[in-house]
């Protein structure tokens, strides 16, 4: 029996900032189109891919960028940033209201937690990546409206 080919993409472009631009329409193709992955989580994860790779535009120091996407099982995804640069593993950090930049991280990981995937550098921080279900693990519930009380098995 023949296995399934699962979609995959890769690019590599320099690290400017109009980069970005063409990673996220690169990529919002590929998951809209190849993984069908539900509308409402595909701008989540193109703010992802963003952040990363305005990072890899930022701090690379290397004549280009790749960035890649792969399925490595059919209900999950997986996309890489690797600006080539050896460096300390990035971290989020906290930054205060008047700083204009330095948020990146906090909100990838933010929203890497929202989507139930999880997210990271390589060792010599060249390479940041993410895993994420294609759609969430277990359904979200309705929201209350205001005058709505919560079901219960004892209110009949």
């Amino acid at each position: 029996m023949p296995t399934a080919v699962l979609p995959a993409f890769g690019l590599a472009i320099r690290p400017e900032p109009w980069s970005v631009e063409v990673a996220r329409r690169v990529t919002r193709a590929w998951i809209r189109c190849h993984c069908r992955m539900p509308e409402d989580r595909v701008d989540a994860v193109l703010v992802v891919v963003s952040e990363l790779c305005t990072n890899a535009v930022q701090h690379g120091r290397c004549g280009s960028m790749g960035v890649r996407g792969w399925m490595p099982a059919c209900d999950e995804l997986r996309l890489e940033v690797h600006d080539g640069s050896p460096s300390a593993v990035p971290e989020p950090q906290y930054v205060g209201p008047e700083s204009e930049s330095g948020r990146g991280l906090r909100l990838v990981d933010l929203l890497i937690t929202e989507l139930g995937g999880t997210w990271g550098f390589n060792e010599d921080g060249t390479l940041a990546w993410c895993d994420l279900p294609l759609a969430p693990k277990e359904p979200m519930p309705a929201p209350l409206h205001a005058n709505q009380a919560p079901a219960s098995e004892f209110s009949r």
